[in-house]
């Protein structure tokens, strides 16, 4: 039984209590929520907390509501705003602060349908991985993409990957269920040589944290310059100084975490591979997505098509294919 929460509560207070009443105990297999949406949540209430943490539930008001989706616009998008303001709703609903008055003045922003996100060239991804590899304090950035590039795996994925995921006598990676994006993206991806290099150092690096675990993260969370919480994953923020200053320096200053998967599964479509062969290694993805990528792979074989037919070998006239001359036969006459 879920209980309610006092009006007077201050919001910061209140939502502690509410993610915490949708919990179990530690070790324990029963749930409400997965861990993936325990953690969305959690990220939903800090950005919540820096507007409303300090005011009572029952002191929130339409000018406070309209107030923080203008203010957050500077930094992220209407999806995101909305997803936050519907964990903010639950908590006032639960505290019986969610009026009538305030359901019917509360209006959610337009959804946003994202754009198809920008993938690295060949060109641009080369010089990445050389500009990565080019100095010590960046090699922590280079065997994540390097990682990435070569498994598809998401931002998400990579960062909740535990030592006890990577099977290195058979060369696979397991994306679990507490990190997946959904159940579809559950799933088992194969490494090759570059991926094993990689997912190698990552584990030496984990090892020298302490990790030895396999339950232990890969990359753990950085509580202090000199300590790790080796049962936590590593947040966002834990790559993104250096992630920002080696995209600075290889000229792409657009280059998001996210993007490493888009580039890999681009570059497997550029390659021919077929959507299911995709599909099982990137996971679940979208209707609008697999349209992309199919598009690249079609285009990638037409120009497989055209080198081969355009290579002197043919001449097309008149709609007929004719040979080269070198290959006619000789006038005897």
């Amino acid at each position: 039984m879920q209980e309610s929460l006092h009006p007077e509560l201050i919001f910061a207070e209140a939502a502690e209590a509410w993610v915490n009443s949708r919990t179990m105990s530690p070790g324990s297999r029963a749930r409400y929520i997965s861990p993936r949406t325990l953690s969305d949540l959690q990220q939903y209430i800090r950005a919540l907390n820096r507007k409303f943490g300090p005011v009572p539930l029952n002191e929130i008001d339409i000018g406070l509501l309209r107030e923080y989706p203008r203010e957050r616009s500077a930094t992220c998008g209407a999806n995101k705003i909305n997803q936050e303001m519907g964990a903010l709703v639950r908590i006032m609903k639960r505290a019986g602060t969610w009026t009538h008055q305030l359901n019917e003045c509360y209006e959610r922003l337009q959804p946003q349908e994202a754009d198809v996100a920008r993938a690295m060239t060949p060109e641009e991804q080369k010089m990445f991985l050389q500009v990565a590899s080019s100095r010590e304090e960046w090699q922590f950035v280079y065997c994540y993409a390097l990682l990435a590039l070569a498994t598809s795996a998401s931002n998400c994925e990579m960062r909740g990957l535990r030592l006890g995921d990577i099977n290195l006598y058979s060369k696979v990676l397991h994306i679990r269920r507490e990190h997946a994006k959904n159940r579809y993206r559950i799933r088992t991806i194969p490494m090759h040589d570059e991926a094993v290099w990689a997912v190698t150092r990552l584990m030496e690096r984990a090892r020298g944290l302490g990790a030895v675990s396999p339950h232990h993260h890969l990359m753990p969370f950085r509580v202090t310059p000199i300590s790790w919480d080796l049962d936590r994953p590593m947040s966002n923020s834990g790559i993104r100084k250096a992630w920002e200053t080696v995209r600075e320096a290889a000229s792409v200053p657009w280059l998001r975490i996210h993007d490493l998967r888009h580039t890999a599964i681009t570059r497997m479509a550029e390659a021919g591979v077929p959507i299911p062969v995709i599909l099982s290694m990137a996971g679940h993805i979208s209707t609008r997505m697999q349209q992309h990528y199919t598009s690249v792979s079609e285009f990638a074989k037409r120009r497989a098509v055209e080198a081969a037919f355009c290579g002197g070998n043919y001449m097309v006239s008149g709609g007929r294919l004719l040979r080269d001359d070198r290959e006619q036969p000789q006038d005897t006459r």
